[in-house]
């Protein structure tokens, strides 16, 4: 098969422009390695919208597939590492007493940074952080191994519970969904940038068309009728709304 069969072979194919790019390039490295040149036609990639899913499906497999697994998923959950960012720490990365994690070995190249974790990870995360000796990974292995634990009992949950969105959901997910969650609630953009580890805000963009996403979970509202009741929603994640006779209106996602 010469190279204008090639090529018209992988234009003909339904194969996604990502995976014709793949193919032409893997050809264009046989052939090279045979001494001829061959440059492959460049295929523009499909724009894809990550799914999101609601807080309430990732909260079913976080209860759902065991202690140290359901423990990696909240990590997940609030912190939007990638996975093998996640896989990467040790009991050295947690300040339990502040309920402070640290990245400090981000993958891609990307910003290392810290956040407060919940009180709920917290009391998650101590019975591995100390079993696990210092320096080294809390979840140790390969990560592949943990992804086809999880696929196995996200699947059996999704049998059980009758609900299929459990399978769309990834570890890559999460990420989505917090970024997503994270716009949402501030409409900053620099904010989820910096909680990405993102280094071009043109990678954190694309949670800006996702933000309506997810509406069916609603809202809950309240109001304040002064600084000090304003204060106190605020600090409780409530996003002022307007202020109609006099009295300041927030609302929360449920």
């Amino acid at each position: 098969m010469g190279y204008r069969e090639v090529d018209r072979y992988i234009l003909r194919s339904d194969w996604s422009n990502g995976y014709k790019n793949n193919v032409g390039n893997a050809y264009a490295d046989w052939v090279k390695f045979k001494g001829f040149e061959y440059t492959p036609r460049k295929y523009k990639k499909e724009e894809k919208l990550p799914y999101v899913p609601t807080e309430r499906d990732i909260d079913q497999l976080i209860s759902g597939t065991g202690s140290k697994l359901s423990t990696f998923l909240q990590l997940l959950k609030e912190s939007a590492f990638r996975p093998i960012e996640a896989m990467g720490l040790t009991p050295d990365d947690f300040d339990l007493n502040q309920r402070l994690c640290y990245l400090n070995k981000p993958a891609k190249g990307s910003n290392p940074r810290v956040l407060r974790i919940s009180e709920k990870l917290t009391a998650m995360i101590t019975r591995y952080t100390k079993k696990t000796p210092r320096g080294s990974r809390i979840w140790s292995g390969r990560l592949e191994h943990l992804r086809r634990n999880y696929e196995m009992k996200r699947r059996s949950l999704a049998e059980k519970l009758q609900n299929p969105n459990l399978l769309k959901i990834s570890f890559r997910t999460f990420r989505h969904w917090k970024a997503t969650i994270e716009y949402h609630r501030t409409k900053d953009i620099l904010h989820v940038e910096r909680m990405l580890g993102h280094k071009n805000i043109q990678n954190t963009l694309i949670y800006t068309h996702l933000v309506d996403l997810g509406e069916e979970d609603g809202y809950i509202s309240n109001v304040a009728a002064n600084t000090e009741d304003a204060q106190s929603l605020i600090e409780c994640r409530f996003e002022y709304i307007t202020t109609f006779n006099d009295m300041m209106i927030f609302r929360i996602r449920k």
